[in-house]
């Protein structure tokens, strides 16, 4: 069975893909992600886009996205579509292959912070974080609900995007006019956009005087964790509330893990640092939060 796209994308779809050496070289060199090979893929439907994740060391990461031209279960003939010179090849019951006018260079793109707001369209699931970011709860085929779909074009289409901005997303997003205006969403973060030597000067600073960077809100600790020095910084400050361009300084920003971070930001205004640590509090002293 084949078929063959002549539309935009219908649905879009999360898949994780663990990564072999060879794939893994595939992505340091950018090469063009050209076909998926896997046993689930005859739901996805030509035109339909699918989001190549993987997990490492605790971090969620975009590798790959792939608008689909065909589906096939033939192999030969995804061969045939695909390169039938080429030396690797990975075989399935079905294969989602793309144009090759349209395939796109794989690469790293982290969205840890975002994970927890990813929408699906069962309605019923969604990423359980309380334990961090497990392979389990990525492996398969989710179709995504359209805002997260559309989230996820804008940071994946976003070249100066680092995880820091991932809150700035979010919270323009929330915008409905600017969200369905598609790259309004990005002129207008570039318009605001923070100023990423004040947040590297503040991460430095706070290291200096602390001795390593961690969670003002919960303690928590990437590097006693994982090994790794990674904090995000948390503007007091919605960028989305401000007005044009607006001077920001180090002290309008606290660190906080991905966790407290989503946290903050589950109210309008967020939560101060004051309000989260009194959450935390209670929690520890066996109080309910309300």
């Amino acid at each position: 069975m084949t078929e063959g796209a002549g539309y935009w994308a219908a649905s879009h779809y999360t898949y994780y893909w663990k990564l072999t050496p060879n794939q893994r070289a595939s992505l340091k060199s950018r090469e063009p992600l050209l076909y998926v090979a896997s046993n689930v893929v005859q739901r996805v439907k030509p035109g339909d886009v699918l989001w190549m994740l993987n997990v490492h060391i605790g971090s969620l990461y975009l590798i790959g996205r792939l608008l689909v031209e065909f589906v096939v279960d033939n192999t030969e003939l995804a061969m045939e579509l695909v390169d039938s010179e080429s030396e690797t090849w990975y075989e399935a019951d079905w294969y989602a292959i793309a144009n090759h006018y349209q395939a796109e260079p794989m690469r790293e793109v982290d969205i840890t912070p975002l994970a927890g707001a990813l929408q699906f369209e069962s309605g019923t699931f969604q990423l359980d974080l309380s334990d961090g970011i497990q392979i389990g709860q990525v492996r398969g085929l989710r179709e995504l609900a359209p805002d997260s779909a559309n989230l996820l074009e804008q940071v994946w289409y976003d070249d100066e995007y680092t995880p820091d901005d991932i809150q700035d997303y979010l919270e323009l997003v929330e915008d409905d006019r600017a969200y369905n205006e598609g790259k309004t969403v990005i002129r207008t973060l570039r318009e605001r956009q923070r100023n990423r030597n004040l947040v590297e000067d503040a991460k430095a600073q706070f290291k200096a005087h602390h001795g390593h960077l961690y969670c003002e809100g919960c303690g928590f600790s990437f590097q006693d964790t994982y090994g790794l020095e990674y904090i995000e910084a948390h503007h007091i400050e919605q960028m989305a509330s401000l007005e044009g361009e607006r001077q920001t300084s180090i002290s309008d920003l606290v660190m906080l893990c991905a966790n407290c971070h989503r946290i903050v930001h589950t109210r309008t205004p967020p939560l101060s640092l004051e309000e989260l640590r009194a959450i935390i509090k209670r929690r520890d002293e066996g109080f309910p939060n309300k």
